[in-house]
C-alpha cells in the first residue's frame, strides 16, 4: 500500500517509515498537516498515519479536510496528548474526524503495520 507518514518529529517518521517499509509498503513522509494536504493533493494514498500535534497545521485539521475527499484515504492517527488536550479527549475527536483507528505513543511497531495491514482493501 501507498502510506504517508506525517510527524514533526524527524525520528518518529524514520521509524513508522522504517517499519511499514519492512513490511513491504512505499511510504512518503510530511512534518505538517499543511504539508500532508500537499502530498495528498500530489498523491494517490491508501492510508495516512499521522500524529496531531504539529506546527503549521494539525492532525486534526488534517482528517477532518481529507475525509471531505470523495477518495479518501483511510487514517490512523498517533498521539502523546498535546499541550490543551489529553491522550483520551484526543483519540475521541480523532475518532470523532474521522480516524480509522487511534494508537498512543509509545507503540509497538507491530501493531501499526497491523492495523495498516486490516485496512487493506479487499481483493
Amino acid at each position: 500500500m501507498n502510506i504517508l507518514v506525517v510527524d514533526d518529529v524527524p525520528a518518529m517518521q524514520v521509524s513508522i517509515a522504517a517499519a511499514l517499509e519492512a513490511a513491504g509498503h512505499t511510504v512518503s513522509t510530511a512534518s505538517s498537516g499543511s504539508r500532508a494536504l500537499a502530498c495528498v493533493e500530489d498523491g494517490d494514498f491508501d492510508v495516512i498515519v499521522t500524529d496531531i500535534w504539529m506546527p503549521d497545521g494539525d492532525g486534526l485539521r488534517l482528517i477532518k479536510q481529507v475525509r471531505e475527499r470523495p477518495d479518501a484515504p483511510r487514517v490512523i492517527v498517533i498521539t502523546g496528548g498535546g499541550p490543551k488536550l489529553s491522550i483520551e479527549l484526543a483519540g475521541s475527536l480523532a475518532e470523532v474526524w474521522g480516524a480509522d483507528h487511534v494508537l498512543v505513543k509509545p507503540f509497538d511497531d507491530r501493531r501499526l503495520v497491523a492495523l495498516v495491514e486490516g485496512l487493506r482493501p479487499p481483493g
